[in-house]
């Protein structure tokens, strides 16, 4: 057997070339197993001539050859070569099959990036301070008096947070017309602010006429003019009921408005114990981030693309939003960049973990499953059987691991606490930050584009 290795950036392109008694007898075989499927006029099926199935069949025995070859010897070229693909799709072509004995083929996949670990501990990360304060209490406690306003027909001018029924009819430049009636809080970003400005101080009756309204598509960009009617049919007044006793017991709040705003703080320091925890996390990525710059597998950034594109499609459709191809393609554009980053931060994380030593035990996966069985309420066992049937072990595996190594780096790292008026005169304004992490996500997302290109050029 005879193997060549021929390298591409992070591809790796195997052409193979064996022959011999085990070549035979897996042409053998794919002859015997593809005539017991296919009927040729002339012949009962199982009994057609070895020759025509051969003459009729050719690239479906080369390829039955390359399976049971790349199933019975792949492994060991692969340890004799040093070499460990970083996913199981493997790409194969330019299969020859010469006579009954002889075979070439080339095997294509992909391997992990080489780089050297840079200094991960003692990482300064500056964190907002925040505490829960009896103005958060307060803002919470009007959010539930929102959520269980009840609404009143009247007969009175449209203002903020009533509840309004309208008919409206929307006409593109193009003569395409969208007819229909809902119900919307005045107020509440469920109409466009030009819309809103007119509704603010109708009645119900009255008719609005909009010209010239800008048409947007999911990028955010205009793509036409509209012309709008509006007639409101029908006009509630919010009533909103009183904080009390009776109140907090119906929401299970507790007995009296101490006890129910005592758990309202409590849940919030809870949350802001989460989400600080959550962004110490994210900071600390996004610091590993910024220190490396290798190219990573293409196959890997696929598949983390088809990953965060499949979540964020789950929230739109948990908010009963129904995305169209247009919105999907703008989806996959915005995060590419963050599949990138999260594939290299993977390997960096990887790294660490062999360096000091740190694994995942089976109990740790079985205590995460426990959790997910919990979330579903489905058996444990039923759980567990289809994360393994659909490939999702390694997932969660990893997640473990993540976590462990981001505490090892959080243990090390310098967590300087500061308040938001100190933060913003440190590092900037937060919404400029934001703005910056965008640019540095879509020059790394080209970046890595480039040099993609240059390993295919070479």
């Amino acid at each position: 057997m005879n193997v060549a290795v021929e390298e591409k950036g992070l591809v790796r392109i195997l052409t193979i070339e064996d022959s011999g008694e085990d070549i035979k007898n897996y042409v053998e075989d794919a002859i015997k197993e593809i005539s017991k499927n296919v009927s040729i006029k002339g012949f009962r099926k199982g009994h057609v001539p070895k020759s025509i199935v051969k003459a009729r069949y050719k690239d479906a025995i080369k390829g039955e050859v390359v399976r049971k070859f790349i199933e019975e010897k792949l492994e060991n070229i692969l340890e004799e070569k040093n070499l460990k693909p970083v996913s199981p799709d493997l790409g194969f072509g330019d299969i020859n099959l010469e006579g009954d004995d002889k075979i070439t083929f080339k095997i294509t996949f992909e391997v992990a990036p080489e780089f050297e670990l840079k200094d991960y501990e003692g990482l300064e990360i500056p964190m907002i301070k925040y505490e829960v304060t009896d103005e958060d209490v307060e803002k919470t406690i009007q959010r539930l008096l929102d959520q269980n306003a009840t609404y009143e027909t009247e007969d009175k001018e449209v203002e903020e947070g009533d509840l309004i029924k309208i008919k409206y009819s929307i006409t593109d430049e193009e003569g395409n017309n969208e007819t229909d009636e809902l119900e919307v809080v005045v107020g509440a970003n469920q109409l466009r602010k030009e819309i809103e400005d007119e509704v603010k101080g109708k009645k119900a009756g009255d008719k609005i006429h909009l010209e010239n309204v800008p048409l947007y598509d999911e990028k955010g960009e205009e793509i036409g003019k509209a012309t709008v009617d509006i007639e409101i049919l029908e006009v509630k007044k919010k009533n909103l009921p009183e904080f009390n006793d009776e109140f907090v017991k119906q929401l299970g709040l507790g007995e009296n408005v101490e006890e129910a705003k005592k758990k309202i703080k409590e849940d919030l320091e809870k949350q802001v114990k989460e989400a600080k925890e959550a962004e110490l996390y994210q900071k600390i990525i996004d610091e590993i981030a910024k220190q490396y710059d290798f190219e990573v597998p293409t196959s890997l950034v696929k598949a983390e693309l088809e990953f965060l594109i499949d979540n964020y499609l789950k929230q739109l459709q948990s908010l009963g939003i129904k995305p169209n191809q247009d919105m999907i393609t703008a989806v996959a554009q915005g995060l590419e960049a963050t599949a990138v980053k999260n594939v290299r931060v993977m390997f960096v994380l990887n790294k660490i973990a062999e360096k000091e030593g740190i694994e995942v035990t089976e109990e740790e996966i079985d205590k995460e499953i426990e959790k997910i069985a919990e979330s579903y309420n489905a058996p444990f066992t039923q759980v567990k059987s289809y994360l393994e049937e659909n490939g999702q072990i390694a997932n969660i595996r990893y997640e473990v691991l993540k976590k462990k190594v981001l505490d090892l780096i959080k243990e090390k790292a310098n967590i300087v606490e500061m308040t938001k008026e100190e933060y913003e005169e440190k590092y900037g304004k937060l919404e400029e930050q934001t703005e910056e992490t965008q640019e540095e996500a879509k020059e790394t997302t080209e970046a890595s584009k480039e040099e993609n290109q240059k390993s295919e050029e070479k």
